[in-house]
């Protein structure tokens, strides 16, 4: 008699852990970290993108006013990597889930806006990173060239470039941060509702 009634008691428990107002609370909480989510992105695409275009003008004057061959193959990559920057932040939030009122569906949808994010943090050096200092390196070391098309280094650019390699790695470390601490649970989260809806 005792153990039929601790089965029963078990039961009971685990249809209460998963009734819908237990599993309407963690929609609700997923909604509200991929709504604050959604926020930050925006106001990071508004920065990337704004400081993105208002550079190509730059860029472009300096391919007008370039002092060696190399510094104009540094400014053309970087008006490309400027070009390709917008394209790649706004390209990550393009969701192509159906749309609908069932929880699944947004959690699918969820899922999709939450990988892509992460998979384009994950990628940033290939995107971001590396396109641009090859581009500040090849207009910096081609900014001050002999007849023979050799970059002159003036002593205080090591420093800039010291700089410069600190603020790679920087960058790099945060994104890496950033896609394994604010995008990797959330994505767990919604991958473990979602296998108990399947």
């Amino acid at each position: 008699m005792k153990l039929d009634d601790l089965k029963q008691d078990w039961q009971q428990a685990i249809e209460t852990e998963s009734t819908p107002d237990n599993l309407t609370e963690v929609i609700d909480m997923i909604e509200q970290q991929t709504t604050k989510i959604d926020n930050e992105v925006k106001r990071r695409d508004f920065l990337e993108i704004g400081i993105a275009v208002s550079l190509i003008p730059v860029w472009i004057w300096g391919l007008l006013n370039s002092a060696s061959t190399m510094q104009s193959i540094g400014l053309i990559i970087a008006i490309v990597a400027c070009m390709y920057i917008p394209y790649r932040l706004i390209s990550a939030k393009k969701v192509y889930a159906k749309k609908s009122g069932s929880v699944k569906d947004f959690l699918v949808q969820e899922k999709q806006k939450i990988q892509q994010q992460k998979q384009m943090l994950e990628s940033v050096v290939w995107w971001y990173i590396a396109p641009l200092t090859i581009a500040i390196l090849l207009i910096t070391l081609g900014a001050k060239v002999n007849e023979q098309g050799i970059p002159q280094i003036p002593s205080g650019m090591y420093w800039y470039y010291a700089c410069v390699g600190l603020l790679v790695v920087g960058v790099y470390l945060l994104n890496k941060r950033a896609a394994k601490n604010k995008f990797a649970p959330l994505l767990k989260n919604i991958e473990q509702r979602l296998a108990e809806m399947s």
